[in-house]
């Protein structure tokens, strides 16, 4: 479809009022009567919003609102970041110019956020990045795919609809002619279909590329990255919660690791899922390493007293066998974790990793910040910027395939009584040469870090509950 069809519609919609008919409003939430005005207003002109002359952003998600993932990393992408030696809110070096919001509800802080910042809130997608007009006008997107009332698959996965948004990325940038740098949040597609086909279509159209999570980019304690062409042989990542709701971060630990092995990245044979007694059954025989799981385990910051077995009721491991013969394992271990720290804070400890690596085990726990800050989203940010001035992204794209694929095929197995998926699909190469994403380097808490200092004075109503 050509977007001067899309023009037609647009014009309807600007004269009639309709604007409301493309976005969901959350069930039981309503919308207000500011976020209306807001949305059918009309878009400012980007040079006269942009006076610094930055890079221009499209800023599109599903759902905006504290502590969301758009919150965590949009509002940082608004209003700068809290790191850099202690310095204070670092500030923005890109500017957002649009945004689509797919879902508003009562306790939504998209529509105010765009309101204080000179924003116009776009009834579509198509128009966030033509910015009203008939072609891309924007030099970047930010696509935040998390969140939001979407139902679940027979496999019990949510069904965020990151193909259907991408797909119409994908096309603006087709008609324009002319591809920009996209970051997409966490998992291509909660299928490995889904995305395969997103990165096919992004190679085809040359989309520089930038996916995956806060994981990736946060503190490690102690600071471990195995150097490029580490002899690893074996494996293992924690993390706590679902496979559909954390298993991607802990399939993201495994594989970033990985991929620095030697030869690089080789590609996954199958994967196989055990569950409860399973876990515990391969610990004891040897079939999962259980001194690399205790090693994981040791790292954990915040953990309730008593033993691995006597905390988790039960247990889920993913077996990924890859075709050089490396064993990683991706395990849940729900209910290690106090829900609340000493310091008062939620907990959101949990993620650790250990190898067999270069004839010796080493270990690390990846630290995430409990506070409303979620400070740890600031190294996520500022790599998202660096990306989006340099079109270069801080991590391989093959990467996102292999996670979003694994944890997808891990999940069908399990739904499928721990049947063996083999994944000629993940039949690639491929390696985290030449690529330089920025993580702290000093133990937790990182000083770089600034705490205390969030939200900026004037942004009060971020913490809206």
């Amino acid at each position: 479809m050509k977007l001067e069809k899309f023009n037609r519609r647009r014009n309807f919609i600007k004269k009639t009022g309709l604007a409301l008919a493309s976005l969901t409003i959350t069930p039981g939430l309503s919308l207000g009567s500011e976020g209306i005005n807001l949305i059918l207003q009309q878009g400012p002109d980007s040079q006269s919003n942009n006076p610094e002359g930055l890079k221009t952003v499209a800023f599109i998600c599903n759902i905006y609102f504290s502590i969301s993932h758009a919150d965590s990393i949009g509002t940082k992408l608004f209003l700068g970041s809290p790191m850099d030696q202690g310095r204070g809110i670092v500030p923005p070096k890109i500017k957002i110019v649009s945004m689509y919001i797919a879902q508003i509800g009562s306790n939504d802080i998209g529509v105010q956020m765009a309101k204080k910042n000179g924003v116009t809130l776009y009834p579509t997608i198509a128009d966030a990045l033509t910015l009203g007009g008939d072609k891309l006008a924007v030099d970047a997107v930010v696509y935040i795919g998390e969140h939001g009332d979407y139902p679940n698959n027979r496999f019990g996965e949510k069904m965020y609809p990151r193909m259907n948004t991408l797909e119409q990325i994908f096309r603006v940038f087709d008609a324009s002619n002319k591809s920009v740098p996209i970051y997409s949040d966490k998992a291509l597609s909660y299928s490995w279909l889904d995305s395969k086909w997103i990165f096919d279509r992004a190679k085809e159209l040359n989309v520089p590329m930038m996916t995956g999570s806060s994981l990736t980019y946060t503190s490690r304690d102690p600071y471990l990255v195995h150097p490029l062409g580490t002899k690893i042989t074996e494996s293992v990542a924690i993390g706590p919660s679902t496979l559909d709701s954390y298993g991607f971060h802990v399939t993201e630990i495994l594989q970033l690791m990985h991929e620095r092995r030697t030869g690089g990245e080789t590609g996954v044979a199958s994967v196989q899922t055990l569950k409860g007694n399973e876990v515990w059954a391969a610990m004891d025989s040897g079939e999962i390493s259980w001194k690399l799981v205790q090693a994981a385990y040791d790292r954990i910051s915040f953990k309730l007293p008593g033993s691995i077995r006597e905390l988790v009721k039960m247990p889920y491991a993913v077996k990924v066998n890859y075709i050089d013969g490396t064993k990683g394992v991706i395990l849940m271990l729900n209910g290690i974790q106090e829900l609340t720290r000493p310091d008062g804070l939620n907990n959101r400890s949990g993620w650790a990793y250990a190898a067999h690596a270069d004839g010796k085990i080493v270990s690390t726990e990846f630290v995430l910040d409990a506070s409303v800050g979620r400070y740890h989203t600031s190294y996520l940010c500022y790599n998202i910027e660096r990306f989006i001035l340099t079109g270069k992204p801080p991590a391989p794209f093959e990467r996102s395939l292999f996670t979003s694929s694994i944890i997808d095929m891990g999940i069908r197995s399990l739904n499928e009584g721990g049947k063996l998926k083999k994944t000629p699909f993940l039949e690639m190469k491929y390696s985290g040469e030449g690529y330089e994403p920025y993580i702290p380097t000093s133990p937790w808490p990182p000083t770089e870090q600034s705490t205390g200092i969030w939200p900026p004075k004037g942004y009060e109503f971020i913490n809206k509950k």
